[in-house]
């Protein structure tokens, strides 16, 4: 009786949520567009609150701050989270009468450790701008010199809100991150992106910020007021340039894309041989974007009653804009099938088996397990389908994501996709970084016993993206503009669960091949700013590590002294700088450094 109870309350919470998905997408087809302005919780919204008694972490749990002040509309605090210029006014002027230093967050997605003040102040971004029960968004069109339509939104909006909104208007961004659960002002002040070739990050499409700077003044900076320097600083400014009003972001004409998903063998594309080179550089010359993932383990036979064994096979996300197509369009019946049937109740329960399971170092076996079933997901979504260019950005239930705890590192390597196949500063590039990390990966599962932790390090993906260079000061991706002709950027990251025992030494090995062969990467290999290895050791700074590492890539590049220069002119006491920023910008190492250069 009791399983008959609970099917009809499973079908009639399956209805319920099937009518919610129809009567939103209804919704949205009548009527002036407009975003809601709400508070962050689940199930309401994605981009979960992460305060409680006082206390700040981030989503995956690694980082935690006591601020003496939270700014926050939830979790019991006495002071309301920000909406207008003339709040954020109030906040930073308080902050310098008591000696102490503001920060900023938004969905918590960042490994870094960007956001935690420990006795300063932690402002709330997702309430900033809104008035009334809606957010101030405006765009402002194309104008007769050539110049491209601009959208201006609050730094708080999740990029799903702005992107859904955008489309309604007639816009869209040129990409966005592949989850759509991040705000837009933590996806443009880290250099966030998306992919492909001829796209750069979601910076570079930052032509203007309004903000309270380090005085408790407004500035408005744009492409046209600003300097090259001042706007280059503000698109990538790690939140240390002022609490951020609104951004203004370079906005395309909304247009379809064929979604193409298809899974081939990973020695097809990534095996040291001349017809896998061929067939990658064909891959990224005949779409316009192009995604690589692959699932470590898969299961030899029946899901859960065979062995697990190094997954042969790997997904390719391409998309090619739609002209002619007889393309299929993808219907909200079959994304609610996806999303809300397949995706959300999926990541849930494989993202508490995961917290359980890293609780107990003996069980960490069991974690390639609901990783490995990941095949069906991908089954369920191949195939071509005609969607919304912004939705083919996002392919996954970013309220889904919220549940699954993982860590990660990325690096942006430069190549240059003119050369020959076989050059090694060329696609090789790709093939090759791709390529180590999954070996990493194979041979650790074939040194360790399958119970040893270190056998399975890797237990979500290896991802590789391309993308185009980036004009943002402290983007991992900068090139000088005699270059960016030339030049693009491979983005390889690896994913595993939060917690995991054998993450730390299992990165810090692929961060040091990936930052010291440079005969295979050459000596410009840039970590992703959010995601954290900032304190990674580096064979070549025995003492500053990759803070030593990573500062000296941004002054070989010559945009470390121009970014600080912005940034003092803007809040010359340091209001923005927590612990984490101020020694990288200004450690004992790097003062001693110049005194050195100045001797």
């Amino acid at each position: 009786m009791s399983g008959f109870v609970g099917g009809i309350s499973l079908a009639l919470f399956a209805l319920i949520a099937l009518w919610a998905a129809w009567w939103r997408d209804q919704r949205r087809t009548t009527g002036a567009p407009f975003v809601r302005a709400k508070q962050r919780s689940f199930l309401g919204a994605h981009s979960t609150i992460r305060i409680r008694a006082g206390r700040w972490r981030n989503w995956s749990r690694e980082l935690i701050s006591h601020p003496g002040r939270i700014y926050c509309d939830m979790a019991g605090s006495t002071h309301a989270a920000p909406r207008s210029l003339h709040d954020l006014q109030e906040i930073v002027r308080e902050a310098r009468a008591l000696g102490v230093q503001v920060r900023a967050f938004g969905s918590s997605h960042s490994w870094a450790a960007l956001v935690p003040v420990d006795g300063g102040f932690l402002v709330d971004n997702r309430m900033i701008g809104a008035v009334g029960d809606r957010y101030e968004l405006s765009v402002e069109p194309a104008s007769d010199d050539t110049r491209k339509a601009r959208a201006t939104c609050p730094p708080g909006l999740i990029s799903k809100e702005f992107e859904e909104w955008l489309w309604d208007m007639g816009y869209t961004l040129p990409a966005s991150a592949f989850e759509d659960c991040f705000t837009m002002g933590g996806m443009a002040s880290t250099a966030t992106h998306g992919v492909g070739m001829e796209i750069p990050t979601l910076s570079d499409m930052v032509v203007g910020v309004t903000f309270v700077d380090g005085m408790g003044e407004v500035r408005r900076w744009n492409r046209e007021t600003a300097t090259p320097d001042e706007l280059a600083a503000a698109q990538c400014g790690l939140g240390c340039l002022g609490l951020i009003y609104a951004y203004t972001f370079e906005v395309e004409p909304r247009y379809e894309v064929v979604s193409d998903a298809f899974v081939v063998s990973y020695d097809s594309l990534f095996a040291d041989t001349d017809a896998a080179r061929v067939k990658l550089r064909a891959l990224h010359e005949t779409y316009k974007t192009v995604e690589l993932f692959w699932w470590p383990h898969v299961f030899r036979g029946l899901p859960f009653l065979s062995k697990l064994i190094v997954n042969p096979e790997m997904w390719v996300l391409t998309t090619r804009q739609v002209t002619a197509d007889p393309i299929p369009r993808r219907t909200w019946l079959h994304k609610f099938l996806l999303f809300n049937v397949l995706d959300l109740p999926s990541m849930i329960a494989g993202g508490y088996f995961a917290r359980f399971v890293v609780q107990f170092p003996r069980l960490i076996f069991l974690l390639p397990l609901p990783i490995a079933f990941t095949k069906a997901w991908v089954v369920a979504r191949t195939g071509a389908r005609r969607v919304p260019q912004y939705d083919a950005n996002h392919l996954v239930n970013a309220a889904g994501v919220e549940w699954v705890l993982c860590q990660s590192i990325e690096w942006s390597i430069p190549f240059h996709p003119a050369a020959d196949t076989h050059a090694p500063d060329g696609f090789e590039r790709v093939r090759k970084a791709f390529a180590t990390l999954r070996t990493m990966v194979e041979d650790d599962y074939a040194a360790y016993h399958w119970s040893d932790p270190r056998s399975i390090p890797v237990t979500v993906a290896v991802e590789m993206r391309t993308l185009a260079p980036s004009t943002a000061l402290l983007s991992p991706g900068y090139t000088p503009p005699e270059a960016r002709e030339t030049v693009r950027y491979a983005a390889p990251e690896i994913v595993s669960t939060a917690g995991h025992p054998a993450w730390a030494a299992f990165a810090h090995r692929a961060n040091e091949l990936m930052t010291t062969d440079i005969a295979s990467y050459g000596d410009q290999v840039r970590p992703h700013l959010a995601k954290e290895c900032r304190n990674y050791p580096h064979p070549d700074f025995p003492e500053g590590g990759m803070t030593d590492y990573m500062r000296e890539q941004y002054i070989a590049a010559g945009t470390w002294e121009r970014f600080l220069a912005v940034r003092e002119a803007v809040d010359p006491d340091g209001v923005f700088l927590n612990d984490f920023l101020r020694a990288w910008f200004y450690g004992e190492r790097r003062r001693a450094r110049s005194k050195r250069s100045d001797g």
